[in-house]
């Protein structure tokens, strides 16, 4: 009996193993299952869809701001996505520069004047159509670095912008901002996968409302179209509120301004002064030579910051925002103002920032002093007459965005919980509030979602005034 027949009759199966152990590579029969990448792109292609029209400038800053978030955040992937993007700008960067090289060798190996002018001429044309292209792209530092210095180069302390008759907005001078190709989706939802991890946070998933076509056109002013420096909102603005993108000024001075509007009610509100997100960055670059810091009190005409409780400044530097607070304590605590420096990353330069804010409290505070306009400061006098000794500045312990995008959205909800908590006048012992556990993180990353629906709803009733106006 053969050995097949035996083992048939034993086991009851008969197994051939040089056909089960073939090592054969050829494969010719259809796999199960056939995985096919998805042509849909991922929120996170958002952000940097548009970096080869950025400029050289903006490139160092993003590749120095990514290196920074290597170091602040704690990432699950071991910051593998950080690193890839930060090389793809460098080679970016690198690409450009043998463009560059190549185009000078051409140059130097060309000795016809009319040549060269032709090759000029066509660079100068070229310049020419980059700068065009980020003429249509204003105030989108969402995925971008920086989108008003244009409005800066003069001082004009406004929130709003007039629009050209295009509806597009100036460019600006050395860090033009870029607008995503890819239509941002009109609905999301946002989920934070550590909330859902926490037993204490509830409604985890927010959703976000559909903002229809048909307001391409539709302007909101924020809060009204009669108020005399209202923020002006466009459709395309809303493209910085999709997932994973950078907030754009208009957004940031749009939601300031609605907390403004929003707190009126209370009585400690009128204490309070919000400068726009332009205000620093002119700060920054203020010379106070001659009569320069006269021209800048337009910023704050008619009113006396030193009889305020809380000056709020966004600040804007490297493609990130954080905020600073200005305090004046009572008479009765004997001290100076309080600078308070709020960083979601902790990326900001605190020491530059305090200097910057110093300097401009003692030129204001020069300027008081030496007017005949009698003043009525919770100041003690002996503080006041040494106020340039008695400024004092603290780096804050604060909640920490969990990713690279949320830090203007945490600007946002610092000021916000700040106003709601803050007593009528901050004092040492008053600083406790702050702190790492001062709120979980994605309470200031669902803001995202709370703004969108906010300007949903403003863009509706714009368009329901223009519907009624319309003959």
């Amino acid at each position: 009996m053969s050995e097949a027949k035996s083992s048939k009759r034993k086991n009851g199966l008969v197994l051939n193993w040089r056909m089960l152990l073939d090592d054969d590579d050829d494969d010719d029969h259809t796999p199960e299952l056939v995985i096919t990448p998805s042509d849909k792109p991922k929120p996170t292609e958002y952000a940097d869809v548009d970096y080869r029209r950025k400029s050289d400038e903006e490139l160092q800053s993003m590749i120095k701001k990514h290196q920074g978030y290597l170091s602040n955040l704690f990432l699950k992937d071991n910051g593998d996505k950080i690193k890839a993007t930060i090389r793809k700008y460098e080679a970016e960067l690198q690409r450009r520069q043998l463009n560059k090289d190549g185009e000078e060798a051409m140059l130097l190996s060309d000795h016809s004047d009319d040549g060269a002018s032709c090759r000029k001429d066509r660079r100068d044309q070229k310049s020419s159509t980059f700068g065009d292209m980020f003429s249509k792209k204003i105030d989108q530092n969402a995925r971008t670095v920086n989108a008003f210095d244009k409005e800066l180069s003069f001082i004009n302390p406004r929130q709003g912008r007039t629009a050209s008759q295009n509806g597009r907005f100036p460019a600006p001078q050395d860090k033009p901002s870029t607008k995503l190709k890819p239509k941002p989706p009109s609905s999301y939802n946002l989920v934070d996968e550590d909330m859902e991890e926490d037993p204490h946070v509830s409604n985890t998933t927010l959703y976000a409302e559909t903002l229809s076509d048909c307001m391409k056109d539709v302007k909101v002013r924020y809060p009204s179209r009669e108020d005399r420096d209202p923020v002006e909102v466009t459709y395309t603005d809303m493209e910085c509120l999709a997932p994973e993108a950078y907030l754009s000024s208009t957004i940031m001075n749009f939601y300031i301004r609605y907390i403004q509007q929003s707190s009126s009610s209370e009585y400690r509100t009128c204490n309070y002064h919000f400068f726009n997100t332009y205000f620093y960055n002119k700060l920054q670059k203020l010379s106070y030579r001659e009569d320069s810091f006269l021209k800048f009190r337009k910023w704050w005409k008619g009113v006396n910051i030193f009889e305020k409780a809380y000056i709020l400044l966004p600040v804007h530097d490297c493609a990130h925002w954080s905020l600073g607070i200005i305090s004046i304590p009572t008479k009765k605590d004997e001290l100076g103002p309080i600078i308070l420096h709020l960083d979601s990353l902790s990326f900001h330069n605190s020491s530059s920032i305090f200097d910057n804010i110093r300097r401009f409290l003692k030129e204001e505070w020069n300027y008081l002093r030496n007017s005949e306009v009698p003043l009525d400061l919770p100041i003690a006098d002996e503080i006041w007459d040494n106020l340039d000794h008695r400024i004092i500045d603290r780096k804050m312990q604060v909640p920490q965005q969990k990713n690279a995008h949320d830090c203007g959205l945490f600007v946002l909800y610092y000021m916000e919980r700040f106003i709601k908590e803050a007593p009528e006048r901050l004092t040492e012992k008053d600083i406790s509030m702050f702190g790492r556990q001062w709120f979980l993180p994605e309470e200031a990353s669902n803001l995202r979602v709370r703004i969108h629906n906010l300007l949903v709803q403003e863009f509706k009733n714009a368009k329901d005034k223009e519907t009624i106006l319309s003959p």
